[in-house]
């Protein structure tokens, strides 16, 4: 006991005093909870209607109810806690899952986001390798950017790195004006679409673009010089040279797209087993979902038999059926 007041920086006087008070302290009773607020003759009608309804009324809705029966007014949580015991168990939620091309010039992103510069709006536009993260073209414009615009930079890009099998975007009007649908039809490229909130096919475009915005922030924070399109250049190298990536195993972007070679594939072969797959698909389908799905599913069959798409995580290869994939 002496040994232990010195350790604790005590009197022996006050530690056997502090001993013998917690030793004599009564156990805690064991709380029986909070009696229900539901009576026991509304707690089974309750469950008897969730039982007759088969099981299809949520406490929301049993809630409604019991005010329409005059049976009490009762929180959506209290309803849930009478019939917790009924209620048949979620199915987890299946992980996320995403895809990764394997190859360098195999599928480009574009996409374009905006920035300020004097009050005046001014949108970037850029279009990036899938596999390696390399920003391959950027184009600062003023204002909104015109097929024209998208025209020039995507041309431009296609001549000096040479076009992807897939170019995927937003599916903007642009897209579908003569000119694009030219330049596009001219390289043999096949369209892909992002669909809405699809993380594993926008969210690495949506990352780079946030990646940008931030590096350029930090350099105005920082005072450093020049105009917006200085900034942006800047930003670009950083990314492109410099920036180490851990999922590309701490290579730079540019490193990765030098070391990845694409096997040399037919484009006109490419194209015609893809659009025989989107054909294959929309008459299979049942849904307005599935045949809209159907471009997005061919396009993924066809890398994946190629081995120049993987997936991360669990997931189908039956493409006749949307949620397996999704």
């Amino acid at each position: 006991m002496t040994v232990l007041a010195e350790v604790l920086q005590i009197t022996e006087t006050a530690l056997i005093r502090w001993t013998r008070r917690h030793q004599d302290r009564p156990k805690e009773v064991e709380r029986r909870g909070r009696p229900s607020v539901v009576p026991h003759e509304v707690r089974e009608q309750i469950r008897a209607c969730y039982l007759a309804h088969y099981g299809q009324w949520g406490p929301r809705v049993l809630a409604a109810w019991c005010r329409r029966q005059d049976l009490g007014q009762y929180s959506v949580t209290t309803i849930a806690a009478v019939i917790a015991d009924l209620r048949e168990p979620e199915d987890p939620e299946p992980p996320p899952v995403r895809y990764e091309v394997t190859a360098a010039n195999v599928m480009w992103s574009e996409d374009g986001t905006g920035f300020r510069q004097r009050g005046r709006k001014q949108e970037l536009l850029v279009v990036q390798d899938e596999h390696a993260r390399l920003k391959l073209n950027w184009r600062l414009v003023r204002g909104p950017a015109t097929a024209e615009d998208v025209y020039r930079y995507l041309e431009e890009a296609f001549s000096r790195y040479g076009a992807p099998l897939v170019l995927k975007h937003d599916g903007d009007g642009i897209f579908h004006t003569p000119k694009i649908r030219e330049l596009l039809d001219h390289y043999q490229v096949v369209e892909l679409t992002i669909p809405a909130g699809y993380p594993r096919y926008n969210g690495k475009q949506e990352r780079s673009m946030r990646d940008i915005k931030s590096y350029e922030r930090a350099l105005r924070r920082h005072g450093v010089k020049g105009s917006l399109g200085d900034r942006i250049d800047v930003t670009m190298y950083d990314l492109n040279e410099e920036r180490p990536r851990p999922v590309l195993g701490g290579r730079t972007a540019r490193e990765v797209y030098e070391e990845s070679n694409i096997s040399r594939i037919s484009r006109r072969d490419f194209m015609s087993e893809v659009e025989k797959r989107e054909r294959e698909l929309v008459r299979d389908a049942a849904s307005r979902k599935q045949r809209n799905a159907a471009r997005r599913q061919a396009v993924e069959h066809v890398l994946l038999r190629y081995g120049l798409l993987k997936f991360e995580g669990d997931v189908s290869l039956d493409f006749t059926s949307e949620w397996r994939t999704e």
